[in-house]
């Protein structure tokens, strides 16, 4: 199917037909992200994105559909000032359009990006009023995806029971859609709560459920999240070994999609496991490669900090500071 769209896509763009075009590569990034591949057309959505500038009041609809996939892309490598730059256009964009779906995506991608300063309760607030927005519409995809974020915003706010309520809501209806992905990584919020109230065999459960379908899928991101989630298994059970194998595979992931949120972790995760094996050399190059990643993260946060991203009146920007600033990301999309 990837392919009928992209040779599509192809006879549009040479006939001129630039709507067209835009639909085409938009089904086409959708398709990708699916499968962990939101990258491969990262140059192609932007320069699609630019010829649309041309007429924004002829396009405005493809225009915030391809913004908001632009956000999703720079959100993955952790380029989080262009991520809050194009799910803002986006919802503007939706919101003249009257776009309803990007706008709900949008401002789905807006509450991960106060999730990824540790701004928790505004990142749960955005995904709320996207919860509002979503209730006309009868869509398993983005049901799925609100309510995996919300579950995330609970579950780091310490309200397990929220974010489990809110997890199974949201593998009800990636189950209901057939989105193998969400499928997957609802499984894994699970295990991740599961890990947090002691209930270590639910917790591997839902791990290995997770971790089986991310690989069947080749969905590097979520597989490697994943991974990391056991290596936290590995050590409740006392295998430290398992625990640094994981966690290694998690790093090797990270570094093949570009996702630095998630090398990061990885990095101090490895970092701390060798130290506690007495390999202090390499823990230490671990460390160091930790405290780059942050350096970035911590800049993309006081970028973002100054901007305003509340699209109406009830959200306050003020509160970014409310967490801490650029050392933990999102775990869902």
């Amino acid at each position: 199917m990837e392919r009928s769209l992209a040779r599509a896509q192809e006879q549009a763009e040479r006939d001129q037909q630039v709507l067209a075009a835009a639909d085409l590569l938009y089904l086409r990034f959708h398709l990708a992200e699916h499968a962990g591949r939101a990258l491969d057309l990262r140059e192609a959505l932007a320069r699609s994105a630019d010829r649309l500038e041309q007429w924004p009041e002829r396009h405005g609809e493809q225009a915030a559909r391809l913004a908001e996939a632009l956000g999703r892309a720079a959100y993955q490598t952790g380029d989080y000032l262009e991520a809050t730059e194009q799910w803002s256009r986006a919802l503007d964009l939706a919101e003249s359009a009257s776009e309803r779906r990007v706008g709900v995506a949008a401002r789905v991608g807006l509450g991960q990006i106060h999730y990824a300063m540790g701004a928790w309760n505004t990142g749960l607030r955005f995904h709320r009023d996207a919860l509002l927005q979503l209730r006309p519409l009868n869509d398993s995809y983005l049901a799925a995806k609100v309510a995996l974020n919300l579950g995330v915003g609970h579950l780091e706010s310490q309200q397990l029971e929220d974010a489990e309520r809110q997890f199974s809501h949201g593998l009800a209806a990636a189950r209901r859609g057939g989105h193998r992905e969400f499928e997957a990584e609802a499984h894994w919020h699970l295990a991740r709560a599961a890990l947090s109230r002691g209930q270590l065999p639910l917790a591997v459960a839902d791990c290995r459920l997770a971790l089986d379908i991310a690989t069947r899928l080749h969905h590097h991101w979520l597989e490697g999240a994943a991974s990391r989630t056991w290596t936290d298994i590995a050590l409740a059970r006392g295998d430290t070994q398992s625990a640094i194998r994981s966690c290694r595979h998690a790093l090797e992931l990270a570094e093949r999609i570009q996702s630095r949120p998630q090398q990061l972790q990885a990095h101090l995760q490895l970092a701390r496991l060798l130290e506690q094996q007495d390999q202090p050399a390499e823990a230490l190059q671990h460390l160091w490669k930790y405290l780059a990643l942050r350096e970035h993260s911590e800049q993309q946060s006081q970028g973002i900090a100054g901007r305003s991203l509340a699209p109406q009146g009830p959200l306050d920007p003020a509160s970014v500071g409310e967490g801490s600033s650029g050392t933990r990301s999102p775990s869902a999309r």
